[in-house]
């Protein structure tokens, strides 16, 4: 465990790194670069085939190693004891909704060995995965949003940064979005998290109908890869992710960044340029 009279800085690992355009694992890794002065070193894990395409693309990692799926429970634990032996690993991050799930029964074990985790329980993966499910807005949807949040599992937000869709995303057409500053989208926010007492991270789709209501259409249990567009100037989602990890204090980070536009097929092209 990393103790208070440790002097060295902690490494974080990620689990899974993919390839590919807009790959969550990748926008961790390079978001956790720019945090300042918080880890020593970034470790990303990916399956054997993906750790070969990645080797030499350029993602903020320390190094990167090649893993069993979570989901396969024994033997991931056992590559991740085989990697301790070498180097402490102290935070382990999920890049992958599937992950999450994967990770939550091995929780005890991880703790045992020393890796810590910010992570929401069973039954807040249970409430968060019907969340939206069965309802639509009843006077259509005037605008929809995406958030990226942390979810300090007490009811509050540690940090959010949404993006308003300003054009639908289609195969033949770029969608573009701009960062949204709204006091209702962020009392929408604030809301889910207070109802759902979430833990750690999360990706909401929140949509306005033309009365002006807001509602969450859908949650995954992961950052998405648009994080890192705010690492540098607005909420470091994963930086924040990790403190919370390591019991460190955080303070809210909660006013919206507005302005960039990001526009979806040049986000795309440049993530998987690496």
């Amino acid at each position: 465990m990393l103790s208070q009279a440790t002097t060295r800085r902690p490494t974080a690992a990620i689990a899974m790194i993919e390839p590919g355009a807009a790959s969550p694992g990748i926008a961790i890794a390079r978001a956790l670069k720019v945090s300042p002065g918080t880890l020593e070193r970034v470790v990303g894990l990916a399956s054997e085939e993906d750790a070969a395409r990645l080797r030499g693309a350029d993602l903020g990692l320390w190094t990167l190693a090649g893993a069993p799926d979570p989901a396969l429970g024994g033997p991931f634990l056992e590559r991740l004891r085989e990697l301790q032996g070498r180097t402490p690993l102290d935070v382990l991050l999920a890049a992958r909704g599937a992950d999450v799930a994967a990770l939550i029964p091995l929780v005890p074990e991880l703790a045992r060995m020393g890796i810590r985790t910010f992570l929401p329980t069973a039954p807040q993966l249970d409430v968060i995965q019907g969340a939206g499910r069965g309802s639509r807005p009843g006077n259509g949807v005037a605008r929809t949003y995406v958030v990226a949040a942390v979810g300090d599992g007490a009811g509050g937000v540690a940090a959010a940064a949404a993006l308003r869709r300003v054009a639908p995303q289609k195969e033949s057409q770029p969608w573009v979005g701009v960062a949204a500053q709204d006091a209702g989208l962020l009392d929408a926010v604030r809301g889910f998290f207070a109802w759902s007492s979430l833990r750690g991270a999360a990706e909401l789709e929140v949509t306005r109908d033309g009365t002006g209501a807001y509602r969450v259409a859908r949650v995954e249990p992961r950052l998405p890869a648009w994080v890192q567009l705010f690492a540098s100037y607005g909420p470091n989602l994963p930086g924040v992710l990790v403190q919370l990890a390591l019991g460190q204090g955080v303070k809210p980070a909660m006013e919206l960044p507005g302005g960039p536009l990001l526009v979806g097929a040049a986000w795309e092209s440049w993530m998987s340029g690496g």
